[in-house]
């Protein structure tokens, strides 16, 4: 049996930017992924790395989160990190006179072009290659499927690996917990990776999007466009799919030399926001609060919790952008065990609106808590 202070289950950016922030706060970290670093969803993203309009909480959220990942990977990997703008076109279903609204891009840095928008705080990263570097000193484990946890005498047990703390990260895969009032949701992108003797200059964003070039010629094309669990294989059509959008933005784009194409389940929660945090035992918190479920108000931190267990995940097609702020926020609770995370992130959040919704009884319950650990 190999003992590390936390493992983390899943090598994508979510498991990856976890594991780099617990090694760097005094952990052994063993990361276990049943492929290869970023061979999922993460290395299938473009990466794009760009604000959001329009208003609300999680629009102050991605932009807060872009603002602190792009610091972040400019001393942390900036030769990974392309940072030179992106020129933001309407979508074919937006509304033209609502996206130049300037509400829409309050608190953004921004100059208005006749018909797009341009944003200089904006760019990408090569994914594959930060994955693998975030993960430079976890020890990490290719190739390692985990079917099963458990907890027994305060150590967290994955088949030959244990910890005092476990971290679930592995995506839209199958959970690995009885996690039924999250309802997580998978949306399946794909991803053209191609090369031309032309410069682009700055990413272009419209029903796709198109990256700058890098010092080697290649650029990509990606959008994030099936929302459906059941698919896990690439469209035959998708090529010629992102190739007939991209050209709406570079009419030349047809020229490229295509060179690999990819696709990845990209894991999101019901209201589309990051999960971080503790992950709550359900069926005893609601034999706790039998209120819950008429919508009584229970503070997070009175919750019932899986010891030492923490879900991340939920980031959907920002995780480039959403994952640097995220992992810190969850590695700082899990270091000083005190207090959920923010309110809007935590897992606990799901917890109320499920049994409200549902007005579940304890007893119809029992048959989730089988896998309860």
């Amino acid at each position: 049996m190999r003992s590390y202070d936390a493992i983390v289950i899943g090598a994508g950016i979510a498991g990856s930017m976890i594991g780099y922030e617990l090694e760097q706060r005094g952990f052994s970290v063993c990361v276990l992924e049943q492929n290869t670093i970023a061979s999922g969803a993460s290395g299938a993203a473009g990466a794009f790395l760009s604000p959001m309009m329009g208003k609300g909480n999680m629009v102050n959220f991605i932009n807060s989160s872009l603002e602190y990942a792009l610091n972040f990977y400019a001393i942390f990997a900036p030769d990974l990190l392309l940072k030179n703008g992106a020129v933001r076109y309407p979508k074919s279903n937006e509304n033209i006179e609502k996206f130049f609204d300037d509400s829409f891009t309050l608190n953004i840095e921004y100059r208005r072009n006749a018909d797009s928008l341009f944003f200089p705080n904006a760019g990408m990263i090569r994914a594959v290659e930060l994955c693998k570097r975030l993960l430079a000193k976890c020890t990490v484990f290719e190739h390692t499927q985990i079917k099963n946890i458990s907890h027994k005498n305060g150590v967290w047990n994955a088949e030959n690996f244990q910890a005092e703390s476990i971290v679930l990260a592995n995506g839209a895969y199958p959970s690995l917990i009885t996690d039924f009032y999250m309802q997580m949701r998978g949306v399946w992108g794909e991803r053209i990776l191609a090369q031309t003797d032309q410069t682009i200059d700055h990413n272009l964003m419209g029903d796709v999007g198109i990256s700058a070039t890098f010092s080697d010629h290649t650029f990509a094309v990606g959008a994030t466009h099936k929302r459906a669990q059941t698919i896990w294989q690439i469209d035959p059509n998708a090529k010629d799919q992102l190739l007939s959008k991209a050209a709406k933005l570079k009419p030349d784009i047809y020229s490229a030399q295509i060179l690999d194409i990819k696709g990845g389940m990209r894991p999101a929660s019901s209201d589309y926001m990051p999960i971080v945090g503790r992950v709550p035992n359900a069926l005893e918190t609601l034999q706790k609060f039998p209120h819950i479920k008429d919508g009584k108000k229970i503070d997070f931190d009175a919750y019932s919790f899986l010891p030492n267990c923490y879900f991340f995940g939920g980031h959907a097609s920002r995780g480039f952008v959403s994952a640097p702020l995220t992992a810190k926020i969850l590695a700082d609770l899990i270091t000083h065990k005190t207090g959920e995370s923010a309110n809007f992130l935590t897992p606990a959040r799901f917890v109320p609106r499920f049994f409200r919704r549902n007005q579940a009884k304890i007893t119809d319950l029992q048959r989730f808590a089988a896998s309860d650990i």
